[in-house]
Formats: structure tokens, sequence, C-alpha cells
């Protein structure tokens, strides 16, 4: 069963073996276009895993060179004064921004010592800290806010924090994308407890909380054979994985269509992909979640290395990740599965472009993300 191990020591040697590996995987998925094709221009494709560069012309350039018409920003503070000057500045390019949650380290700092937030839910477990980050967050809301993206789970995933926040989200009616990654990468420690695996009773119990899956050990269960914290499988896929059965179960689950997690395991079966995305294609929404800088593959001072303007804040809440690291992790990751020098939204695109019909594109592309988000697209 041919693995690539999620840890330190193989992220050192990505350049190596796998690479060559993932590679292989992906062209035969993808048939790749070359880059200076673009085959979806003109569809209207909104990227809603797009993080918050330092520049405007940054966020453009990314947006222009992998040909994506909109996209939904996740925010690393308050967006909502640079949200709006973006959307009078670029009509139709940015169609909602989002705030991730965070959360207690496991074992760790409570609302005694967390900062007051309505993004910290360590900080929020009273019910009159509860109340009152609502009412911000309705606040947040009108300003274009459109969900809790990306937060990272942190310990169990039915922690006190967890439930906080999907309550939260169930009673402000927006989403909740979360990074479910149990093994330990740059940027992230290793997380203890109770990983996605065990997220169907969270389903069960907040049928109206939107909750969009996100990273490897989100996209590893594709795979019957995977367990969380485990390494990429690069095989031909075993079916009846996780996912699979919880996103035909749950009409609250959602999947972002992203990252070297997921395109790493979209290039493996091309057969399985094709019917995967033909049987979910109203709960998939592409987000590239891409760290290279021109939306070609390139690197440089546009990419999201300090994905935040000067002033803001660049730490997530309490358990989340460092806005330095992150695209470093990202494109770490890329490498490892055989993508550095690529960029991660066209990849993903060719992929899904070149294994469904154009019905079924553009759900995945953009239909999908402005009903679940309500994206103000108009």
């Amino acid at each position: 069963m041919p693995v690539i191990e999620l840890n330190r020591r193989n992220f050192v040697l990505a350049a190596a073996g796998s690479a060559v590996l993932g590679s292989r995987l992906v062209q035969a998925a993808a048939s790749p276009t070359p880059d200076r094709i673009t085959p979806w221009a003109g569809e209207k494709i909104v990227d809603c895993h797009f993080h918050e560069r330092a520049s405007e012309e940054a966020m453009i350039a990314h947006l222009d060179g992998a040909g994506v018409s909109s996209a939904l920003m996740l925010a690393f503070g308050d967006a909502s004064t640079r949200y709006a000057q973006l959307r009078g500045k670029h009509p139709g390019r940015f169609i909602g921004w989002a705030r991730g949650a965070g959360f207690s380290p496991p074992g760790g700092s409570s609302a005694s010592d967390a900062a007051p937030s309505p993004f910290n839910m360590a900080s929020l477990s009273t019910a009159g800290a509860s109340a009152q980050a609502i009412d911000e967050l309705r606040r947040l809301k009108a300003r274009g806010w459109k969900g809790f993206a990306e937060s990272g789970a942190v310990g169990d995933v039915d922690s006190p924090d967890m439930h906080r926040m999907f309550a939260m989200a169930a009673e402000l009616d927006v989403p909740i994308m979360m990074h479910f990654q149990k093994a330990g990468l740059p940027g992230r420690p290793s997380q203890p407890g109770r990983g996605f695996s065990h997220i169907e009773p969270m389903l069960k119990k907040y049928p109206k909380a939107k909750l969009v899956g996100h990273a490897s050990d989100f996209w590893g269960h594709i795979d019957a054979r995977y367990s969380d914290g485990g390494g990429y499988l690069t095989d031909k896929v075993q079916p009846g994985g996780l996912i699979d059965r919880l996103l035909a179960d749950y009409p609250n689950l959602y999947g972002d269509l992203g990252a070297p997690s997921c395109l790493i395991q979209m290039g493996r079966d091309p057969e399985f992909t094709r019917g995967f995305l033909q049987r979910h294609q109203h709960k998939l929404m592409f987000g590239s979640d891409c760290g290279c800088a021109d939306g070609r593959g390139g690197m440089g001072t546009m990419a999201p290395s300090v994905p935040v303007p000067p002033g803001s804040d660049p730490q997530r809440p309490a358990g989340g990740v460092n806005a330095g690291n992150a695209a470093a992790m990202q494109m770490r990751m890329a490498a490892m599965g055989g993508l550095a020098g690529k960029c991660i939204a066209r990849e993903l695109l060719s992929i899904t472009w070149n294994s469904v019909d154009r019905s079924t594109f553009r759900n995945i592309a953009w239909n999908n993300a402005v009903r679940v988000y309500r994206l103000e697209h108009r």
C-alpha cells in the first residue's frame, strides 16, 4: 500500500521519490493543461479558500493567473473595512470574507486566561459572553463576514469549544470550514484526541450547522483504509471511505476541494475521482488554499508568506496556525506530493474540468459556494 507519510522528516526529503510518484499521479488524473492554456476561461469560478495576501495586487495576480473570477477571502483579523475597499475597487472579484475560530489548546487555557473575542471559543464559556459574541458576529455578518473559515481542529472534535462553535454557526446560519489534521507538521503541532473520524455525532447534534471539511484527515478518508493522522495513500482508492458515506448521509456536511491534501487524493485514481465528483457534485466547493504568488506556480514576494496587511493581527486565535508559517507548511505539503512549482488552484481546476461535465463543474466551481456561504455575487 504506497503511502507518503505525514511527518517532519518527509517534508525535508520532499524532493525525492515521492515527488516523482505524486507528479505522475496528478498527471494521469488531470491530463494536465499547459499553464498558458486555461480551458475554463470565461467560467464563473469562486475560490472559497483564498488566504488574504498583504497587498491587493498580490491577490488579483493570483486570481488572474489561475483564471479565477472571484474569491472568498480568508482573513486573519477583522477584514470588514478592507473587504469594503476591495469590493469598491474590484467589483465582482471579492464576494465575501471569513475568519476562523480558535480553541483552547489540549489541557490548556480556559476562559479565565483567553482574550475575549467572538472568534476565540475559549473565551465564550459563559452565556453572557456567548450572547455578546453572537451580537458582534451579526454586525460583522452585515459587513460581509461569511463564516468560521478556516478553523483548526484542536484536540477532541467534540470538545466544549467545538460545541460552542457549532451552536453559534447554527444560530448565525454561517458555515464552519475546518482543517482536520492530526499529524504534526511545520507550523502546526500534532493534535491529540478524537479527530475527524469521530465527527458524526456532531453532525447529528447540530443539523443546522454546516461543516465544510478540509485537509489531510478529511480527504484521506475517501479511502476505507485511512485512519486519522495517517500518511497520504497513493495507490488506487479502496471504496467505502468515511467521507463518501458522510457526504451522502448528512445534508450539513460539505467538502472544500482544495490544498495539496485534496489534490493528491483526487489525482491518484482517475476513475474513482470522476465518480466521486459526480455523486457529490452538490456538496463540493473549489477552494485552492494555494501558496504560489502568481496563479501559475511561481513564488516570490506576492506569495502569502505573511498574508495580512500591516497593522493586522498576524496570529490566529488560541490553538490556530501562525500566519507566517501557513504558506511554508502548504508549499512543503505540495513539494511532498510532487507538486512543487505548480499552482494548486490550476491543478485542481484541471482535474475537475477534465473529470466531469460542464454542469457538474459549475456546481463545484461556483454554485455550491455561492449557496452555502451566501456569497455577494450580484
